[in-house]
């Protein structure tokens, strides 16, 4: 196992990674892969730098319990039998496991939001920020105390335990809302917990309030059992990515570029078919389609090329967690991007041409 040195130690990456976010294992919850329909064909521009034909055979890509709808649909696995390259899938609970695994050569790809590459990059992980996804509207992830907590503003934190996902996108929306009220991350107690155990504590009133995300913000406040001190609108973020190994990025130019190329055509009709979109996640991530309907109308399924300005809001990011010793390293973006002729190779038209 490859170690990481910081000063006069040396540790595993893994180990780092777990001293990072706070977590025991980094466990996918599930495996599976389906066969339904495809969309279109791609090609790739040729180039010395990115091979342009690749040998794998089979393609591992992680996602989230969130959902996914071209896993759902089965696109991929269309677009790629006629290669005789077949798809396996892992589902995880957030962005650090998913992570991990493209870490350990689990998996080649998958999606995460802005903070998870951040804390992988400070741990070592050689992966490569493969094309940006534009943040939804902020509505569907909210600070939130329970209805009867005499709390009444975010300042009201100052001193209270808070309990978030360390190493999520959760993380630099607190980092973000408390900076807006004068208060550090430093200045709330800090309750690193799983998204459910999270959820648990927050409920059976271990913790004074909690970081909730759709669809179960949706529920909870239908059920009148919350007050939402503070979501994310307006709270300025890169997004999040794509995300794949250096090794897998480098070596399968034209098969990294259809696969994205299903990934956008796939949030194309989704975000012009919200019911039929939300029909088909609901019961994937155990909730209601009214409830799924509206958590779909606060995502924004699209792709932005990997650019300057792209690199830049995100080097900002991890420049503050460095600042506020949320992650313990300055991390260098630029480290884990590709040169331009490479992003040209790998990034679907209609992506490239939004640069």
């Amino acid at each position: 196992m490859r170690k990481v040195q910081i000063g006069e130690y040396s540790i595993s990456r893994r180990d780092l990674l777990y001293a990072f976010y706070g977590l025991i294992s980094f466990t996918t919850l599930a495996s599976c892969g389906t066969n339904k329909t495809s969309i279109g064909n791609s090609t790739a521009s040729n180039t010395n730098i990115i091979k342009s034909s690749s040998s794998t055979k089979v393609v591992r890509l992680g996602y989230q319990v969130s959902g996914d709808l071209t896993h759902e649909k089965g696109v991929i696995e269309k677009r790629l039998a006629p290669q005789g390259i077949g798809v396996t899938w892992s589902q995880f609970v957030s962005g650090p496991p998913l992570l991990e695994a493209l870490n350990v050569g689990s998996i080649d790809m998958g999606p995460t939001g802005e903070t998870p590459p951040i804390f992988a990059q400070a741990a070592g992980t050689n992966l490569i920020y493969v094309v940006n996804t534009p943040p939804g509207t902020g509505e569907g992830s909210a600070i939130v105390v329970l209805k009867d907590s005499p709390i009444q503003t975010l300042a009201g934190l100052k001193g209270k335990k808070v309990a978030y996902s360390r190493g999520t996108a959760q993380t630099y929306f607190v980092v973000k809302a408390f900076e807006e009220v004068g208060l550090k991350i430093s200045d709330i107690e800090s309750v690193n917990l799983a998204i459910a155990d999270g959820r648990a504590a927050f409920l059976n009133k271990t913790v004074d309030a909690f970081v909730e995300s759709d669809p179960s913000l949706i529920k909870l406040q239908r059920q009148g059992t919350i007050r939402v001190l503070r979501n994310a609108q307006g709270i300025k973020t890169p997004g999040g990515y794509y995300l794949a190994s250096r090794d897998f990025a480098t070596n399968n130019a034209d098969l990294l570029k259809a696969i994205l190329s299903e990934y956008y055509e796939i949030g194309l009709w989704a975000n012009k078919n919200r019911r039929a979109a939300a029909e088909i996640l609901a019961p994937k991530v155990k909730t209601d389609v009214d409830t799924m309907e509206l958590a779909l109308t606060r995502r924004k399924y699209d792709m932005r090329p990997i650019t300057e300005e792209v690199i830049s809001a995100q080097q900002k990011v991890a420049d503050l967690l460095y600042q506020l010793k949320v992650v313990p390293k300055l991390v260098d973006i630029r480290g884990a991007t590709l040169t331009a002729q490479q992003y040209a190779a790998i990034t679907p038209d209609a992506v490239r041409n939004k640069a």
